[in-house]
């Protein structure tokens, strides 16, 4: 199983003492993301009541520290003017020009898409001194072109209870909204690929590094992915004998795509038995694959038909 570097992002939703950010380099954290904002001023304004504090201790413990601006702008003017916000928290902050710069971009509020403008919010915050600049966002907005790995920068993609960011040219993967840091529950958490937010390699500004992707196994061959769940290349169809959920992860609580009613036919190249179940997983194109339960495994129930 290949090791990547593990990034933790917070909010005031999480804890700003130093013993946090300690258990958290004790669990593998080697970088944060800390939110500044959201908005701008004039508008919301709003500034994280624990950002300084937990840059702080952050840094006091050895972590690598960034920063994330929620985006709410709808239009060119709006995202420079909420690029200007962020700015003059940032430097109040004393964040300096090697913390990368990231517009979280995932609010209704954003124009679809969402490219331009902030394209025009990371060039704002580019021309302020800040050049490591990127941007964030869900698998989903990606796949119906609300967002782009064209934009500016990192590219910075949340997908969880999957194998795979799914989404290609992806350089950090958040792969979890519940990653246990021990006496403290669960964090985000996010895979650097290339090292880029953790400093393993050298700092990278406009252009989008390629995601590091798994060799495809062989026929017949197992592999372990990066959740630590063991798959089985296997080439099959399945026919549901009852109406299941298709997921975008091999998890119980990755998001759903569909329900496929009784009678359906899956083809699917791959099988893991893990969490309670037999999973099986569907080819979908351009990189990505779907998911869904096909076996008890514990009473070893069939959901259908293997042929």
């Amino acid at each position: 199983m290949v090791s990547y570097d593990l990034v933790m992002d917070v909010s005031s939703y999480q804890p700003d003492t130093l013993e946090f950010f300690q258990a958290a380099k004790n669990a593998g954290v080697k970088a944060v993301i800390v939110k500044l904002t959201e908005g701008s001023n004039p508008g919301t304004a709003y500034v994280s009541p624990k950002a300084q504090a937990q840059i702080n201790n952050a840094k006091a413990v050895g972590l690598k520290v960034h920063a994330y601006h929620f985006a709410q702008y709808a239009g060119t003017t709006d995202a420079q003017a909420e690029a200007q916000w962020f700015i003059q928290q940032a430097k109040r902050f004393s964040l300096g020009s090697d913390s990368y710069m990231l517009a979280d971009v995932e609010s209704q509020s954003n124009r679809n898409p969402a490219i331009s403008d902030t394209n025009a919010f990371l060039q704002a915050v580019q021309d302020a001194g800040y050049s490591l600049v990127g941007a964030y966002g869900m698998a989903s907005w990606y796949w119906s072109g609300r967002l782009s790995t064209s934009i500016m920068g990192i590219n910075w993609v949340a997908n969880y209870g999957s194998s795979q960011p799914g989404v290609d040219d992806v350089d950090i993967w958040q792969f979890s909204s519940k990653y246990n840091i021990p006496g403290y529950g669960g964090v985000d958490m996010s895979y650097d690929f290339e090292g880029i937010l953790t400093g393993n390699q050298q700092a990278v500004s406009t252009t989008p590094q390629p995601v590091v992707k798994e060799a495809v196994p062989a026929a017949g061959e197992v592999w372990t992915d990066v959740l630590g769940d063991k798959w089985h290349n296997e080439d099959g169809a399945f026919t549901s004998n009852q109406a299941i959920n298709l997921r975008w992860g091999a998890k119980t609580t990755s998001a759903k795509i569909t329900t496929l009613p009784a009678g359906s036919v899956v083809k699917y190249d791959a099988w893991s038995n893990h969490d309670g179940y037999v999973w099986i997983r569907q080819p979908r194109g351009n990189g990505q694959y779907a998911y869904m339960v096909a076996r008890d495994a514990k009473t070893k129930e069939a959901f259908g038909t293997f042929k």
